[in-house]
């Protein structure tokens, strides 16, 4: 399989419907294919600017993330999903963090990623899945794509350019 290797396992799993809501409400994990590690808040710390991570894969609460597409921040969508990885293609989503706060990933600088409260329509807040290069790609920096340093084997995610950037 080509790509950048993000299985979203947000949608892997059973939707969890609020009594009384409109909306479904879906958690999971952001595993690599590769290495199996996951998107991480680092320490567990709910704190403006705390940094993502992939960290070995141990399932707690700073693993968990929705997925919120910007046209719908009020209610998670579920239709039109890619069934291999779980995107829809090239939907601008936020990667919100399942921490009390639900503070969101941000693209800071075109390269590090880090936990912070949302703002409405920063695009450095928002990605979107490339079903072409099948990459998660920076809404703000449409060609750089999220990928772990040193060939998957750092814990650091970060953003860099290039229409084939690899985890691994």
């Amino acid at each position: 399989m080509c790509g950048a290797g993000w299985r979203n396992s947000v949608y892997d799993m059973t939707a969890s419907v609020t009594a009384g809501t409109t909306h479904t409400e879906q958690t999971g994990q952001f595993i690599n294919m590769q290495n199996m590690k996951a998107l991480d808040v680092t320490g567990g710390k709910d704190a403006e600017g705390q940094a993502v991570i992939v960290w070995g894969n141990h399932g707690k609460i700073n693993q968990q993330w929705a997925v919120t597409y910007v046209d719908k921040a009020e209610a998670v969508q579920t239709k039109g999903l890619n069934t291999d990885f779980g995107f829809e293609c090239n939907r601008p989503f936020y990667l919100r963090s399942r921490l009390p706060m639900k503070r969101v990933a941000e693209c800071h600088g075109a390269n590090n990623v880090w936990l912070r409260k949302w703002r409405k329509n920063d695009t450095g807040q928002q990605f979107f899945f490339d079903c072409t290069s099948k990459t998660i790609r920076s809404q703000k920096w449409k060609n750089y794509a999220m990928e772990i340093q040193s060939n998957g084997g750092s814990k650091n995610l970060r953003f860099t350019s290039g229409i084939t950037s690899r985890w691994w």
